[in-house]
């Protein structure tokens, strides 16, 4: 380890500190997450020991980096408001050994670290201030029960450009991201461009959830969290959700799931969250368990549920749950049979959907409590006739590393149905009404009428394909490589 530490002592802005570490582009805004002044002292440490005294003898705004090594068994505590913490050269920092980070503190800036290869009994880092950002972290090979947890009370915290994978099958079981919710004070925490990937062990309920936001005896606390813009592969043998939502009024939004066949995003216990915007290729799906007042759209589902033991979409009937969950303008694209929960669902939505399947039933499960408009397919629905779905030659076309889109001349064109539940973003979040954007982005037409059915709208020179890869989620610093 290295020793001693060198005070360099300056007036500075603390955003221009980060943009030249690289952990801010130019257009990044530190508000409203970090509302510290931005006047401070800049100092480097060559020391945990160090670094850990200068957090203590800080002022708001100041900058404290840590030298380029390998540093073992450190234990951070930050109980000082508005620091910036970061490696002095982003991802030439390693912590190991059983290192740990406690974050008590309001406005800190933690970023650039890399934890590998080390072993901690418990949670390696542990946030319960708020208005806190995690960036740029890197955790691969970290034996560790937890690698972030987010603790009930705190508001406003962001964990972004983090990526986490190959947890050992030997430690000890816990989720890799944890977000508890309180039960008077919502979260409005976010992830966002955070990669998952590799997760060894026998699948299942095994418990090493990349993500979790909440447990189960808080399922009825309000959290508010947003999960946007993150990528997972390969996780499902750490555990069979990939996200596990215990909690109410959560957004899970613009995420791709690849290669990912043993995991789904799981609305597990709590009502009143929503799904949109989320791509799933040779990946699990979706499934809904104990909850109820559930929206998702605009997601895209290609061989989803194909080759492994996680499904499309699967309802799965708990007594008292399954009640109002609505699927509406989604793309199905050669997946899995969707399984409706057989009996005991009640009130749910199915609106404007597209399917298209080469072979095999669309559906499976069916039951009395699903309502049906505007829905295309094309294939076999495994279902008797319906009004509210209707068979079509939806005719696609596919490029390399795109949608399938419909062509100009589809049945899905213009072909939207009106009557069905519309999403209303939760308070505080934006925005206010997310169906008037296809999953790319795009603005869909003013009048109803014109919009078409599945999660993209018709355009002569179509968007780019808005799904992510490991190469544009994760540190930046990894990114690059």
């Amino acid at each position: 380890m290295a020793k001693s530490a060198d005070n360099q002592e300056a007036a500075f802005s603390r955003r221009n500190v980060l943009m030249g570490l690289g952990l801010l582009g130019a257009s990044a805004v530190i508000s409203p997450l970090a509302k510290a002044s931005a006047v401070g002292v800049n100092r480097n440490f060559t020391s945990l020991e160090a670094l850990q005294r200068g957090i203590d003898n800080s002022n708001v705004g100041d900058v404290l980096t840590l030298a380029p090594g390998i540093y073992a068994d450190g234990q951070i505590t930050v109980d000082r408001n508005g620091l910036t913490i970061c490696a002095q050269t982003a991802g030439k920092v390693i912590l190991n050994g059983s290192s740990q980070v406690t974050i008590k503190a309001d406005n800190t800036i933690f970023s650039g670290f890399q934890f590998i290869d080390g072993e901690s009994p418990g949670i390696v880092i542990k946030v319960s201030g708020s208005h806190n950002q995690l960036i740029d972290l890197n955790f691969s090979g970290y034996s560790a029960e937890k690698y972030i947890n987010i603790e009930a009370g705190s508001q406003y915290n962001d964990v972004s450009y983090c990526n986490f994978e190959n947890k050992p099958a030997s430690a000890p079981i816990g989720n890799l991201v944890g977000v508890i919710p309180d039960e008077n004070i919502p979260g409005f925490h976010r992830i966002r461009f955070c990669s998952f990937k590799n997760l060894p062990g026998p699948g299942g309920d095994y418990g090493n959830e990349p993500i979790r936001l909440g447990v189960g005896e808080r399922s009825k606390y309000i959290s508010r969290t947003i999960i946007e813009n993150c990528y997972w592969e390969n996780t499902g043998l750490g555990d069979s959700e990939n996200i596990s939502v215990k909690s109410r009024e959560n957004v899970i939004r613009f995420c791709t799931f690849r290669n990912n066949k043993e995991g789904m995003l799981v609305f597990r216990n709590g009502n009143d969250n929503m799904a949109y915007g989320n791509t799933f290729i040779d990946a699990g799906g979706i499934r809904v368990k104990e909850a109820n007042n559930i929206y998702c759209f605009n997601n895209y589902f290609e061989n989803s549920g194909v080759g492994g033991r996680a499904g499309s979409v699967n309802f799965d009937y708990v007594p008292g749950n399954l009640q109002n969950i609505n699927f509406l303008f989604n793309t199905f694209i050669n997946s899995a049979p969707i399984s409706l929960g057989g009996n005991g669902a009640v009130l749910n939505r199915w609106s404007n959907n597209l399917f298209s399947n080469k072979s095999g039933a669309i559906f499976q499960d069916i039951n009395q409590g699903t309502k049906w408009l505007g829905n295309i397919y094309q294939g076999s629905s495994g279902l008797a006739p319906l009004s509210g779905l209707k068979q079509g030659a939806v005719k696609f076309t596919k490029k390399i590393s795109d949608f399938y889109r419909p062509e100009a001349s589809s049945v899905a064109r213009s072909a939207s149905i009106s009557g069905f539940a519309l999403p209303v973003m939760y308070p505080g979040l934006e925005p206010a009404s997310p169906l008037s954007r296809d999953i790319s982005k795009t603005l869909r037409p003013q009048k109803l009428s014109l919009w078409d059915v599945g999660a993209m709208q018709y355009l002569k020179v179509p968007t780019k394909a808005t799904w992510l890869t490991s190469k544009t989620t994760g540190p930046r610093y990894l990114q690059a490589s």
